[in-house]
């Protein structure tokens, strides 16, 4: 088998994707979005038929030799015997896409039995393999285009136990068609993984950074050069990744710097600096429920994010010009919303600007819309080519299926006007798990395809051959879809209080827009309650920020002493890297016995300082009243809570309170003194009386003596 062949085999699985039990067949059905499922309808479900190989998938003569093998299994624990394996087949090839669409939801177009392989006994839990051989003339296939073929396992009355069904297209060389462009649109998305710019609120980017994880399995897909190939990157991936090479945080847990997740964008870096990158909105935004709720300025907000997150990251110019809507659809408030940012193309469904009147080829994926900036341009995407390119190894055979109906479909493009070059979009859905090796062999199967021709996204342009287009189709059920009413007025309470540390910081930067954007990605569609840990971690950040800048009254009971006076505040900016300027409201809570008067404001304040205020009160009595002290913006907003002081007011001038104060002391001296000699006569009276005093000696007459003369 040719690699080429191989490659192609592994594509039929979207067109006739499930192996239907017996006598009802397994259909498959295209939903509107593209989406292939499988329904088994009644029959046995102890036998399976897998198509393994289709070589080669498209032959281009009639002599060439085409082989198709597999196995027919028995899932029971019973051993069947006198059952065949037979190959039927129409000789007629589809005349449009609708019809090969019928046969594979279970319309019967077959007219013959052509191959027949006996298998005398299929063991219990075993299986048997059988191999068809034939050539486009044997089965007498003549014309450009795709024919229905069905693989059946019959029992000896030719009741059908199992069957699966493939395609095969033709292509001989000596019919030649305009060759179909056909140009790919591969996302690079994820959900958010950070609340603010620091913490992490799970470590689920790491296991899908890894080789096995869905993003290192697309960055496989990247790595192979593939032509025609365009990419949308969502930068807050390569933000988030870089943010983990430098060391992070997962809630309160401290983490070393992630080597894998450096090496990760590295690998993005170099697999995608030679091809076309377009950057989404940062953070992958819901552009029509922002739209639709009041926050029309996040989209711009994203849009120019976008595009420098994405330059930087990438080493390399990256603009947000382009334009993919999530689900591929939008209606007209969104590409609005989306030209004011100066979106120039977007890249939409074809179910989503359907042609008026319908047609029944494939028309051209170009187009144009009117908005209030002028004309958009507009690329569309195949909706059943998208969803095979996400088809995934779900049932055994699968790829090989799916490879063959993604080859038919291209040769029943061009079979359907094959004298008319048109364009065709795959896009597979944003947040896709593929296969690496399925996609990249279809990516140079279609590459080295006859039929076709890969170009870049951005030479799609309308055609002059392009049928009229009615009117955006966005349904009630898209609208239903999108992020929901109460959770979009909760992120714009918190946009708001956010917006507030901004505009009173000396550049104005908004350090919270990032952490915003990611409450509003289209990841949480659906399931708005997975982002409420992110909710919580920005709301708590904003909390910090905003109490960074605080006041300070001292005792929260002031007394002011006369008619007027002055009660000091400080206010504290706890910003170490951002000079502030914030307005100051003091308002009384008592009108009539205490007024404010003028006081600074606003008033600025160096990182780390604290700044002290006098604010003049006037009283009309005495009592006591309530004083608010709120910050604000320069603009008047309120930031953050209110505080009160209580200040007790005597309603005495500061004379009159000297006057009393003087005599409150004279009166204070005499109580005092009076109790003093009150306190002195009682001791008197207390004492015993003291003895009279003896009576002083009484002196003796002198005695004269004479002596001898």
């Amino acid at each position: 088998m040719t690699r080429g062949a191989a490659l192609i085999s592994v594509l039929t699985a979207a067109f006739l994707l499930a192996p239907a039990a017996v006598a009802g067949a397994a259909r498959a059905t295209v939903t509107p979005a593209g989406q292939v499922q499988a329904a088994s309808v009644t029959g046995r479900q102890d036998v399976q038929i897998v198509v393994s190989s289709i070589t080669p998938t498209v032959p281009r003569e009639s002599s060439t030799p085409v082989k198709i093998t597999g196995t027919v299994a028995n899932t029971s624990a019973a051993t069947m015997s006198w059952v065949s394996v037979r190959l039927r087949f129409s000789r007629q090839p589809f005349a449009t896409r609708a019809e090969m669409q019928a046969f594979a939801d279970g319309g019967q177009i077959l007219d013959s039995t052509r191959y027949t392989i006996p298998v005398s006994q299929l063991p219990a839990s075993g299986k048997v393999p059988w191999e068809f051989s034939f050539t486009p003339a044997e089965l007498q296939m003549f014309r450009f285009g795709v024919y229905p073929m069905t693989i059946e396992l019959v029992n000896a009355a030719g009741q059908q136990l199992a069957a699966q069904r493939t395609l095969m297209p033709y292509a001989p060389a000596n019919r030649p068609v305009a060759r179909t462009k056909i140009a790919w649109a591969l996302p690079l998305v994820d959900q958010p993984h950070r609340g603010d710019d620091t913490t992490f609120v799970d470590d689920g980017l790491k296991q899908a950074l890894a080789d096995n994880g869905r993003l290192g399995r697309i960055l496989k897909i990247a790595e192979t050069p593939s032509k025609g190939v365009t990419w949308f990157v969502d930068p807050s991936v390569l933000d988030d990744a870089r943010a983990m090479s430098q060391g992070y945080s997962v809630g309160t847990v401290k983490k070393p710097a992630d080597q894998a997740a450096g090496q990760w964008l590295q690998r993005v870096r170099t697999a995608l600096s030679g091809v076309p990158v377009s950057a989404t909105p940062y953070g992958d935004p819901d552009v029509a429920a922002v739209s639709h709720h009041g926050l029309d300025s996040a989209t711009r907000t994203a849009l120019d994010m976008g595009g420098t997150v994405a330059t930087d990251l990438l080493g390399k110019q990256v603009t947000t010009s382009v334009n993919w809507p999530v689900g591929g659809v939008v209606d007209n408030d969104a590409l609005d919303a989306l030209a004011v940012g100066d979106v120039k193309t977007v890249l939409l469904s074809a179910t989503a600007l359907p042609p008026a009147p319908p047609v029944t080829y494939t028309p051209d994926a170009g187009a144009k819309l009117e908005t209030v900036k002028g004309a958009v341009g507009v690329v569309l995407a195949d909706p059943v080519l998208s969803q095979l390119l996400a088809s995934g190894a779900s049932t055994p055979g699968g790829l090989t299926l799916a490879t063959q109906r993604f080859l038919a479909e291209t040769v029943m493009i061009g079979a359907d006007r094959p004298q008319e070059s048109r364009t065709v979009v795959a896009a597979p859905p944003r947040r896709w798990n593929p296969d690496p090796a399925f996609v990249t062999a279809l990516l140079k199967a279609t590459a080295s395809a006859p039929w076709l021709k890969p170009v870049a996204l951005d030479s799609v342009k309308p055609s002059k051959l392009a049928p009229p287009r009615a009117g955006l189709v966005y349904t009630d059920k898209d609208r239903q879809a999108e992020l929901g009413k109460a959770y979009l007025l909760g992120v714009k309470k918190l946009g708001k209080r956010a917006d507030l540390t901004a505009v009173v910081t000396q550049d104005r930067r908004r350090v919270f827009d990032t952490a915003l954007l990611r409450l509003t990605s289209s990841a949480w569609r659906g399931r708005t309650g997975e982002a409420s840990p992110l909710v919580k971690q920005i709301d708590k950040a904003v909390t910090t920020r905003t109490e960074a800048i605080s006041v300070t009254t001292g005792e929260q009971d002031r007394m002011l002493a006369g008619k007027n006076g002055v009660i000091p505040i400080s206010i504290r900016n706890d910003l170490h890297d951002q000079e502030v300027t914030i307005g100051v409201k003091i308002t009384s809570g008592n009108r009539k016995l205490l007024t404010i008067g003028s006081y600074e404001s606003p008033v600025t304040i160096s990182p780390g300082k604290t700044r002290p205020i006098d604010i003049p009160m006037t009283a009309s009595g005495g009592g006591q009243a309530t004083v608010k002290v709120q910050l604000t913006s320069a603009a008047g907003v309120r930031y953050g809570a209110p505080v009160e002081v209580t200040v007790q007011t005597t309603g005495y001038t500061g004379i009159a309170l000297v006057i009393v104060g003087a005599a409150l002391a004279v009166m204070l001296a005499a109580v005092t003194l009076r109790i003093l000699r009150r306190h002195s006569r009682r001791s008197a009276g207390r004492r015993k009386p003291a003895p009279p005093p003896a009576p002083a000696p009484v002196p003796e007459p002198a005695q004269h003596r004479e002596g001898p003369s």
